[in-house]
């Protein structure tokens, strides 16, 4: 206050009038208030934190680099302006300077409110980039629960800062908001729910960050690139991007493929459809050609020797067609798939491993492929896959059988032009 009436004095030693000179005083200390801790925040960013941000880069521990990567420092020191303005105003405002005191505190307390929210923001960003450096990351994502930390301070910054402009408290404030709390959960709707879904997400691990999920209702089918408080975002393999409600994990039903992923596995299950017409028992000329076949050799031999005493033992000759029992073309196919799919160093032996035959249909027999390849990288098993019904379609001509087709036009036109060459 002495400083101020040193000032006054001066200018009115300059023929100021009075009121001008208190004014004018007063405006210069304020001036000078704000310089002072403008000055101040500077050498502070120049100084202190530019060296601890060099020390930072030189650590080995990311932490500390990710903390000046989301500026926390800089917002912390936005609240060092605010806070000397607010004590050496009241230093040198004793008096209250005609209530000046009360809106320059009043400014100072909007201010560090604005600061203190900024720092809560780069504080929260902080702590999720360092939790996301861990594996734990992936299973229990935190991002929407910090979403909801940030709604709550702002909620609270916003009830402070209308009291401090209607010069309220804030819990009579808050009393009167109650009024409006239908409102409020109309538009935090899907907030609300979105809280509630991710509680439920991460404490079931339904959904992860980098699972491949299925939810055809909303057209997605890709890798979940980002969970939040709202949405999950998924990149389908398209390389478009799909928002989905993040309730809407909860409410509806999807398919997660992380089973798949981690198992080691992938699933083939797919049928050749053999027309029936081609079935017949093998006789010793097609035995003899299969058993060059280095996967069914020894499985002919033994049959043969199985088939032969089991013949003997009913007292039945091998050349009757009803009586005696023998191999069949579509048996044999079938066990050399198993062979072959044995041998396939692309397949996992150690999972579910079936070849059968499912029930006949109009167009055929199908034999069903169920099994499982060791590769789950989508387009290694999709070459697997297709190198295996590629050999397995084309030796089947091998076993005297045939695979069904449609007729396409060209049959039809080759059927008819056998016809006319059959009547002329």
């Amino acid at each position: 206050m002495a400083l101020k009436k040193i000032l006054i004095d001066f200018f009115v030693g300059l023929h100021i009038p009075p009121v001008a000179s208190e004014y004018l005083s007063i405006l210069i200390l304020i001036g000078a208030i704000l310089l002072v801790s403008w000055l101040v925040k500077k050498l502070i960013e120049h100084y202190l934190l530019s060296f601890c941000k060099k020390i930072a880069q030189r650590t080995s521990t990311k932490w500390d680099d990710i903390v000046f990567q989301e500026k926390l420092p800089d917002r912390l020191a936005l609240l060092i302006p605010g806070i000397i303005v607010y004590f050496i105003s009241d230093m040198i405002f004793v008096n209250g300077a005609g209530g000046l005191l009360k809106y320059i505190n009043l400014a100072c307390a909007l201010y560090m409110t604005f600061a203190g929210i900024l720092i809560v923001g780069a504080a929260l960003n902080t702590i999720e980039k360092i939790y996301n450096t861990y594996e734990s990351s992936s299973e229990v994502p935190i991002k929407s629960f910090l979403q909801v930390i940030k709604i709550f301070f702002y909620f609270a910054a916003a009830i402070i800062i209308i009291s401090l402009l209607l010069q309220q408290s804030p819990w009579a404030l808050l009393k009167a908001l109650g009024v409006i709390a239908g409102v409020a959960m109309l538009v935090f709707k899907d907030s609300i729910l979105g809280l509630v879904a991710s509680i439920q997400l991460s404490g079931q691990k339904m959904v992860r960050k980098g699972d491949w999920i299925e939810m055809p209702k909303f057209g997605a089918n890709g890798d979940v690139v980002d969970i939040s408080l709202t949405t999950v975002k998924v990149q389908n393999f398209d390389k478009t991007i799909i928002n989905i409600p993040t309730y809407a994990l909860v409410s509806n039903s999807f398919q997660n493929w992380r089973g798949m992923v981690n198992s080691g596995g992938r699933r083939i299950k797919r049928s050749v459809i053999l027309d029936m017409h081609s079935f017949k028992f093998l006789d010793e000329k097609d035995l003899n050609k299969l058993k060059k076949n280095k996967l069914i050799s020894e499985y002919i031999c033994r049959k043969e020797q199985e088939l032969k005493e089991e013949n003997q033992k009913w007292d039945i000759s091998s050349s009757s067609k009803v009586n005696a029992r023998r191999l069949t073309n579509v048996g044999t196919f079938r066990y050399y798939i198993k062979e072959y799919l044995a041998n396939n160093a692309n397949i996992h032996n150690s999972m579910t491993f079936i070849v059968r035959q499912l029930q006949p249909t109009a167009k055929g027999l199908p034999i069903e492929i169920y099994v499982f390849t060791n590769d789950t990288d989508w387009v290694r098993y999709e070459e697997i896959q297709a190198d295996v019904f590629d050999h397995i379609l084309t030796i089947v001509p091998e076993f005297g059988l045939s695979t069904y087709q449609d007729p396409s036009g060209r049959d039809i036109k080759e059927s008819l032009s056998q016809f006319k060459l059959s009547q002329s």
